[in-house]
């Protein structure tokens, strides 16, 4: 087995948002400590073992053995999926290895869940909504303006009332997510706008 086979690149496709690229230096930091974690204990196990304490060198070693497992699953069900644009996969996946890694190694654990809430960052409309509103004059200036008698002019027709700007939105057909018309892609997933 070689080591590439438990870590993932240090860095992703130049692509990637910047939400997602900070995410995803978080993730690997957490999977060094978690290697770094997983090799000591390997040795504490062993040594463990090799002066009499059989018990703790056991769960040492099972310690390690899971640490490795999650190494490996983070390699393949977060990185691949981050480098391949599929973050919603990824973030359930980061989520749960995350939940585990705290169990095993808490330092390492934590970095991952912090990986986790910055890629929830990709998910967040990257737009607001605007309401129009109306200019409204301020009382003073309309107490200084003399007052004159109204001409005497038709009301003008209800049709003619100003009206509020809606922006059209389009639903993605791949994550459910609303967003506006003009944009050619879904900012959640990057689903091309059909």
């Amino acid at each position: 087995m070689d080591i590439n086979d438990f870590l993932a690149k240090e860095n992703g496709p130049s692509w990637l948002p910047s939400s997602v690229t900070e995410a995803r230096k978080l993730v690997y930091i957490g999977q060094l400590l978690a290697l770094v974690f997983s090799l000591i204990s390997v040795f504490v196990g062993i040594i463990s073992i090799l002066t009499g304490n059989i018990y703790y060198g056991i769960v040492s070693l099972a310690m390690a053995g899971v640490g490795m497992i999650v190494l490996y699953m983070l390699n393949e069900n977060v990185f691949d999926h981050l480098d391949q644009g599929r973050f919603k996969q990824a973030s359930d996946s980061l989520l749960i290895w995350s939940i585990v890694g705290i169990f095993i190694w808490l330092i390492p654990g934590i970095i991952l869940l912090l990986g986790y809430l910055k890629l929830q960052a990709i998910f967040q409309p990257q737009y607001q909504q605007y309401q129009a509103q109306q200019y409204q004059v301020a009382p003073q200036a309309v107490q200084q303006q003399p007052q004159q008698p109204a001409p005497q002019q038709p009301a003008p027709p209800a049709e003619h009332a100003p009206e509020e700007k809606k922006v059209e939105m389009t639903k993605c057909r791949k994550c459910g997510v609303n967003y506006p018309s003009f944009m050619h892609s879904c900012p959640s997933c990057n689903e091309p706008r059909h």
